[in-house]
């Protein structure tokens, strides 16, 4: 595999700038600065709480109300009448906090030559590195998933090392400094939940403990080791939780991380053609090229990929909790939109490639959030909040398991749960798991289906409703019964609720039909679908977002939630043709649109670049895919390649991981697709793609694919397969080759662009050239 490294020869300007490094339930970012290393720690459960955000039961007689007028085609007045019938019912959740700052003070003044540092991506491994009085100083940090700590070593070529270790956070109630080890402990600003930190100094050299910090000396080398343990998962005993592997021995442990690490990151990569050098040159550098000479740098492209790999891995490992809005880090007790959860596009991002960039296993995490922090949540408000069965969650959570609704009307969109259940149903898809169906997934699947059988009702042409319900942030004008216009969130049954009940009913229906579940509840719910409203196609040949075509207030919003159905849904797709060309119209007004509220706009936000150009690589538009996948990777990522946005209201540059998590999926999607029943060998390439490869990318079905191509011409193709059975490949459009023989001399010829093939294990095909 090719060497990834994200490199630069300045150090970070703000902490937006900064290096990440994590192992899933810890990790920190780095400031790297010469004199002085500040490591903001993070560990995935210091998480404010608000403990009286409870389902409110005043809600259930609301919604009756609102859903009365909607049914009565009153949809201004409902909206008019929401705030004080559903006065009390939106709660506020609270932030995602940092760990503390681990401070290595080192040098007196800045100054120094031949700075550098670098993130190597392949092997989770963070280096800076200096000259400075005639000795070279190199200091290294990791954190390890196998032995669960964050280590550090600082070495010098000559000069002796003097530093002074300390810790800061704001709730410290306790810091003590003794023998080698400095341990302090810290409360959330709200809930005071509990958190414990500690550092432990390993030298030849001497180390002192004075005044709650430690001091080092007499040695060109030590090392820092980080353990991080909560109240939220030790209870009472989480001090004595912090604690390190038994042998503190550097390189062992190091051994350990990268085998781990860099097993994941091994398993795919992609090869595009690039600019000579551009490799070579530090970030700040490659990025003012870009910036002035506007070169296409088509590995810089595979870089962001690999770097949304290495912060999946970093941040979502098997037994943590899933990846928030970003990803593991912060450095702050008041991170932007909480950093928490919201599950009306964001977390979903974050997981949307896992299965096909072949890193199953940190999908695993999104999977006990659902079934051990949101299921019995869910079904309490289902139960106290609607009257009904079932399990809801609305837009957002956090690790309290909250499920009602939040922030204000908007947040009276009831899809949590429902969308997180296709991520159940596409894990099945690409592994075959018939175990993880019917033990992990089917009860939430089922729970999720039958909220809505209890909520839904009919309209007066017999359709079924769900209201009140919002597409996702975004709003309408309609005038009311006296002429006067509303802008207006809640609707009834916008065309995502639409496209998602259809969709879970779906994998609800099949998954009973592979586990062998015949009852009361799939025969309901098989009735229930056959009466859901249709796709609309409105007055501009769009994909009507509601049930009405109403004109919207922000034709350039940032969600373009109706195109869940084609991406990542699969219910508009090649064989919908006038529903994929209404979607075209859609996403061409999205981004062709001034945004009148002067709100975010869907060309100013990383994952909403990402979800469009998801959705042009589904409708095979190659050259617009290229167009979203450069401009995120060009223009919405700063210097180190994080997605940041510009909230003046926050004050700067927020991160949002959702951007960088869902790049990987766009680029994915260009390169390979098997929603169809085929897998589909670069469907969705630009002519800039010509000549390239990939390897390990993954298939529903159980397959793992490696391919070549040259002048847009498949030559090579690895198919490797959990299952035997028969593939069918789908070559490209501008396909010239047809006849393929495998590594045993079987000859294969392609049915138009199908070329079914049968796979045990692992078929190698070559083209045959005329």
């Amino acid at each position: 595999m090719k060497s990834y490294a994200l490199y630069d020869t300045v150090p970070p300007s703000s902490w937006v700038e900064s290096m990440p490094i994590g192992c899933g339930r810890m990790g920190a970012t780095l400031m790297a600065d010469v004199a002085k290393e500040t490591m903001y720690l993070n560990e995935e459960t210091v998480w404010s709480e608000n403990k009286e955000n409870t389902p409110n039961p005043a809600m259930k007689e609301g919604i009756e109300k609102l859903r009365a007028l909607f049914l009565e085609g009153k949809p201004a007045e409902a909206n008019r009448l929401a705030g004080s019938v559903l006065n009390n019912c939106f709660r506020r959740i609270c932030s995602y906090e940092g760990a503390g700052k681990l401070h290595i003070e080192l040098h007196e003044g800045a100054s120094a030559a031949n700075y550098s540092r670098r993130l190597d991506l392949v092997n989770g491994i963070a280096t800076v590195e200096y000259s400075k009085g005639g000795s070279l100083y190199t200091r290294e940090y990791f954190a390890s998933y196998p032995d669960n700590v964050i280590a550090c070593r600082v070495t010098s070529s000559s000069t002796p090392l003097h530093a002074f270790i300390s810790y800061e956070r704001d709730r410290t109630f306790f810091k003590k400094a003794d023998g080698c080890e400095l341990v302090a402990c810290a409360k959330t600003l709200f809930g005071d939940h509990k958190v414990c930190v500690r550092i432990r100094a390993v030298t030849d050299g001497r180390v002192e403990a004075r005044e709650g910090q430690l001091e080092i000396s007499d040695t060109r080398s030590f090392c820092l080791y980080v353990s991080i343990a909560s109240e939220f998962r030790h209870g009472d005993s989480y001090i004595n939780a912090a604690t390190f592997p038994t042998s503190l021995d550097y390189e062992a442990i190091k051994a350990r991380h990268v085998a781990d690490f860099s097993s994941l990151m091994s398993r795919a990569d992609v090869t595009l053609p690039s600019l000579e050098g551009m490799d070579e040159l530090p970030l700040h550098e490659r990025f003012r090229v870009l910036w002035y000479n506007k070169p296409k740098d088509e590995s810089l492209l595979v870089l962001q990929w690999q770097y949304g790999r290495y912060l999946l891995i970093s941040s979502s490992r098997e037994g943590t909790l899933p990846a928030n809005l970003q990803g593991l880090w912060t450095d702050g007790n008041a991170s932007g939109w909480s950093c928490d959860y919201h599950t009306n596009i964001n977390l979903q991002a974050n997981y949307w490639a896992a299965e096909t960039v072949n890193l199953s296993e940190c999908h695993l995490p999104l999977f006990d959030y659902m079934n051990d922090f949101l299921l019995e949540s869910g079904k309490k408000t289902a139960k106290v909040c609607y009257g009904a069965r079932g399990c809801v969650v609305h837009h957002l959570s956090d690790i309290y398991g909250y499920t009602a609704p939040a922030d204000g009307v908007w947040g009276l969109w009831p899809h949590g749960a429902s969308w997180l259940t296709l991520h159940m149903w596409e894990h099945y898809l690409f592994t075959k798991d018939e175990a993880f169906l019917r033990e992990k997934a089917y009860e939430f699947i089922h729970e999720a289906a039958l909220f809505f059988l209890d909520t839904m009702v009919p309209n007066s042409r017999g359709e079924l409703i769900y209201a009140p319900s919002t597409s996702p942030e975004n709003r309408y004008l309609v005038k009311d019964a006296n002429g006067k216009q509303a802008n207006c969130y809640l609707t009834m049954s916008s065309t995502m609720d639409v496209e998602i009940i259809t969709t879970l009913f779906n994998i609800y229906l099949e998954s009973s039909r592979i586990l062998g579940i015949e009852d009361q509840d799939v025969a309901d719910v098989a009735a229930a679908r056959e009466k859901l409203p249709p796709l609309k196609i409105g007055k501009h040949g769009q994909l009507m977002e509601w049930i009405e075509d109403y004109e919207e207030a922000d034709p350039g919003h940032r969600h373009t939630s109706h195109s869940f159905g084609l991406f990542p849904g699969n219910l508009i797709n090649r064989s919908t043709p006038e529903l994929c060309r209404a979607l075209e119209t859609t996403i061409h007004r999205r981004l062709n649109s001034a945004n009148q509220s002067g709100a975010i706009t869907a060309s100013e936000v990383g994952w909403s670049m990402a979800w469009l150009g998801g959705a042009y690589a589904r409708l095979r538009q190659a050259e617009n895919a290229y167009r979203m996948a450069f401009m995120f990777a060009n223009h919405h990522v700063n210097a180190t390649l994080w997605d940041v946005i510009w909230v003046k209201s926050m004050g700067g540059d927020i991160f949002q991981i959702d951007g960088n998590l869902g790049y990987v999926a766009v680029m994915s999607e260009m390169l390979l697709q098997s929603h169809e029943d085929t897998v589909a060998l670069i469907p969705a390439i630009p002519e800039r793609w010509h000549t390239g490869s990939f390897h390990g990318l993954c298939a529903r079905g159980g397959y793992e694919i490696d391919a070549a191509w040259e002048s847009r011409d498949v030559t090579r193709i690895t198919v490797k397969a959990k299952f035997d059975g028969e593939c069918v490949l789908e070559l490209p459009a501008t396909q010239k080759s047809f006849t393929f023989r495998d590594q045993e001399g079987c000859v294969y010829t392609a049915d138009g662009c199908l070329l079914k093939v049968k796979v045990k294990n692992a078929l190698i095909l070559t083209a045959v050239r005329s």
